[in-house]
């Protein structure tokens, strides 16, 4: 077990599946509790065991689509990178990303005034300084990959293809979507959850709005 935890060459192949054990673990210690949620919200990995509190993925197939996901980003190479913006005008930071759009993108809108960036490390290094000199917060994350950003798109097809072959079942409470800010539109989805999940791995987490 200590070798998977420290191994440095398979984090995001076991981080993702520890970290989704652990939510739904710490949910069904709640449950047991008798503490019983009425809307469930996420963080990017952590959509995954909202959406098995909801009811719309059972345990073991949230484990088989996060394990999927997990692997398919370990299979990925290397060389992206991650890094948090603190300031105050976000919309020069979307600016800024957007001149290398097809390089990195926002990964995440976490908090008024704090965002984080992810994509090519070049492209990040190449904006950073500028950012920087207009009195931004920069703070690399320690990541395996640049998640949520361009160099997620080689698995996008597969992984849509594996969602979309796992069993949904509508929200028996409320799901508030990473993916739109807004709580689930059942209706809008229910056939296309393939969609949803690959959508996820690309687009931008909507914490701040959800």
């Amino acid at each position: 077990a200590l070798a998977v935890l420290f191994s440095p060459g398979g984090r995001t192949l076991y981080t993702q599946p520890g970290l989704f054990a652990l939510e739904v673990g710490v949910a069904q210690l709640w449950r047991s509790w008798g503490i019983e949620p009425a809307i469930v919200l996420g963080h990017s990995v952590g959509e995954y065991a909202a959406a098995c509190v909801a009811g719309v993925l059972s345990i073991e197939d949230g484990a088989r689509l996060i394990a999927a996901r997990a692997r398919l980003m370990q299979a990925l190479p290397s060389g992206g990178t991650m890094v948090a913006v603190q300031g105050e005008d976000m919309d020069a930071v979307e600016r800024a990303v957007g001149e290398l759009s097809d390089r990195m993108s926002i990964a995440a809108r976490n908090a008024p005034g704090s965002v984080v960036i992810s994509g090519d490390k070049a492209a990040i290094e190449e904006i950073a300084p500028r950012l920087q000199r207009a009195g931004f917060v920069l703070q690399p994350l320690t990541v395996s990959h640049a998640f949520l950003s361009p160099l997620m798109a080689p698995m996008l097809h597969e992984y849509s293809r594996i969602a979309q072959g796992i069993e949904h079942r509508a929200p028996q409470l409320g799901w508030v979507s990473n993916l739109t800010g807004e709580m689930l539109r059942w209706g809008e989805w229910s056939e296309r959850m393939g969609e949803y999940w690959s959508r996820h791995v690309r687009e931008p987490v909507r914490f701040e709005d959800g």
